[in-house]
């Protein structure tokens, strides 16, 4: 493992063992359910914007989220041979900032705004242009990830299902962890 290469991390399902979306969802429909109805208008203008209107309906408890200490074991040790980490999160960045400095491992965080969804695809070229073509390594959960993978030089597993360590066998790999099936 080259300690140059700069670890990047997802955060929903592999920092954490929930997602701020539907945390932020079920949070703002709580206190307003009401806002139910303005959710298609939200989500038509893009899921940046959906994002942006719970943010500032809802704010996340930070500190009893569920951590995955698999993954932040992983982050100690990769900090630890020198490599900078970074959070790059589909999720609001206003969420992503509060967990990144509850947990003080990142040296940057890069994440979703009104404007940008930091996901799949986007999140892949976003990785590209700041390190290069295999110039990172990525920890993540989902078959979204899979443009990222595919541009990382290590797709690191968390949290994932058979049907993902199946898709992700042709890449360089390590698997962190699985889901209970």
């Amino acid at each position: 493992m080259n300690k140059k290469i700069p670890l990047i991390v997802d955060l929903d399902h592999t920092l954490i063992n929930t997602d701020l979306l539907y945390e932020s969802s079920l949070g703002t429909l709580k206190k307003q359910p009401w806002l139910i109805l303005l959710y298609p208008f939200w989500f038509f203008k893009g899921k940046g914007y959906l994002k942006d209107q719970l943010v500032k309906r809802f704010t996340v408890d930070v500190s009893s989220l569920p951590y995955l200490q698999e993954t932040i074991d992983y982050i100690h040790e990769r900090k630890q041979q020198g490599s900078s980490i970074i959070l790059a999160t589909a999720s609001h960045k206003d969420y992503a900032f509060a967990v990144a400095k509850h947990i003080d491992l990142f040296d940057d965080v890069m994440a979703s705004d009104a404007s940008f969804n930091l996901s799949s695809h986007n999140k892949a070229d976003k990785l590209i242009e700041r390190f290069g073509h295999k110039g990172f390594d990525y920890m993540g959960d989902h078959m979204r990830d899979m443009p990222v993978w595919e541009a990382s030089n290590l797709s690191i597993l968390v949290n994932v299902t058979n049907k993902i360590i199946k898709h992700t066998a042709h890449l360089n790999t390590l698997l962190i962890s699985k889901k209970a099936s």
